[in-house]
């Protein structure tokens, strides 16, 4: 009897050491995507990475410089990585990794321009507008009333068709 509980336990601890384990090599592979995303496009990678899975509920969110709250538009967000700066057509462009959502959290990636004319004309209705104190913030993909993060592809493709004047 001891060693059936023994044996269930030990499959449910192996069986979470899995799930963990696949979150971690997903984040770091995301990381070095994004990080290559970032040099192709003439971008700066700011980092910090993603951070480990049981810590997805920090006591307050930290954004660090040059990366700001207004850019974030009011958006309840408890956590951000991935960070890339970078300028198009003079605009000043952030792309980020982040957790949304007061309880859980659901992943997500923003691509967010300080203008006030919104620059994505070309989105998709998984995608969300979001525009406040002078910025412009692509917020996708939603998908069966969850956020997801965007693949690099995507991001990229939300780029070439900004229209900036």
């Amino acid at each position: 009897m001891v060693s059936v509980m023994l044996i269930k336990i030990l499959w449910v601890v192996a069986l979470l050491s899995l799930v963990l384990g696949l979150l971690r090599i997903m984040h770091m592979l995301r990381g070095r995507g994004m990080r290559a995303f970032a040099a192709r496009r003439g971008f700066r990678y700011i980092g910090p990475p993603a951070p480990p899975q049981w810590w997805w509920n920090p006591s307050h969110l930290e954004i660090h410089s040059p990366l700001t709250r207004s850019a974030l538009c009011g958006l309840q967000v408890r956590q951000v990585w991935n960070v890339i700066e970078g300028n198009k057509n003079g605009v000043t462009v952030f792309i980020f990794d982040g957790i949304i959502g007061s309880k859980g959290g659901q992943p997500f990636t923003l691509i967010a321009c300080k203008t006030e004319q919104d620059p994505f004309v070309v989105f998709t209705s998984a995608d969300q507008v979001i525009q406040s104190r002078g910025w412009t913030v692509l917020h996708g993909v939603w998908f069966l009333w969850f956020s997801w993060t965007m693949g690099i592809k995507r991001i990229d493709g939300h780029l070439d068709s900004m229209q900036i004047q």
